[in-house]
Formats: structure tokens, sequence, C-alpha cells
């Protein structure tokens, strides 16, 4: 059985941590996909109000709007905007339904990025605090910048390294 330094084991723990993270994370943009796609395609439908879908995703309707402003939605209101829509009660339930569908995994994603958060971010507080790993060493095994480590491990109070 072979010994693993401090040192080993630390950046060891950052990878594993690491590809949890990354793992959690790339579900995230899989969950964001079709719901910004669904998004669009009841605002070029006109499937609900504007205000309706952002009550039924995970943002508020200046976003909404955004999202179908860059996807190519015309404005209801303004220049280029057509005649004013009808909405169908029936037709926005199922909607609002398929939304709210979407919205519901796409927060249990943010759940699990955020549980993974939390570990890799505890070890990298905790492997710069003991000064186990340099701020260098720890970003080349997480996903995070040297300074994006500086800017974690100064949020929770570690004292700088200087040298």
């Amino acid at each position: 059985m072979a010994t693993h330094t401090p040192e080993e084991a630390a950046k060891a723990e950052l990878d594993r941590l690491t590809a949890a993270f990354t793992k959690a994370d790339a579900e995230l943009e899989k969950t964001r996909k079709p719901l910004h796609a669904a998004i669009v395609r009841h605002q070029k439908a006109r499937s609900a109000r504007p205000s309706e879908i952002a009550d039924h995703t995970p943002y508020d309707r200046n976003h909404v709007r955004k999202v179908g402003k860059d996807a190519g939605v015309p404005p209801l209101r303004g220049p280029g905007a057509g005649p004013a829509p009808e909405y169908d009660e029936a037709t926005a339930a199922k909607a609002l339904a398929e939304l709210d569908t979407l919205t519901a995994a796409y927060k249990e994603a943010e759940r699990a990025v955020e549980a993974a958060r939390e570990p890799l971010h505890a070890a990298i507080i905790r492997y710069y605090s003991d000064r186990t790993l340099r701020p260098g060493v720890i970003a080349d095994h997480t996903p995070y910048d040297r300074n994006h480590v500086g800017v974690i491990v100064r949020e929770a109070g570690a004292p700088p390294i200087r040298g």
C-alpha cells in the first residue's frame, strides 16, 4: 500500500470534489436548455401572459423577456409588435404545467450544484488555511482560477498567504 503525502491526499480530494461539482453543473445546464426552449416556445406561441410564464419559472419577468428577445421572440408592444394576443385558459394551463415540471427539474439541479459546491469550497478553505496547498495548486485542481480561490478564502476569513 502506497503512502500518500498530505499534499497528494489534498489534491486527490480536490480532484474528486471538482469532478462531482462539474458533473452537477453539467446536469444544471442540461435542465436549463429545455426550460429556456419551453420559455421561448410559449412566448412565440403566446400560450400565456409573460408575467404568468415568469411566475412558473425560476426567473423574474425581465429575465424571461430577455430569454425570449435573445431567441427572436417579437415584442408585445412597440415597434415590430403584432396584434395583441388573445390567451386561451386551457392552452395557458398546459403551458404553465410544462414550465412547472421543467422548473422543478431545474431547481433540483440547482440544489445538487450547491450541494457539490459546499464541500468543494470547504476543502479549498481548509487546504489554504492549514497551508497544505498553495493557491496556485488549489486552482490547478478546482474549476476556479487563482483569483477566485482568493475570493473564496477571503470571504471565509482565512488569513492571506504571503510570499
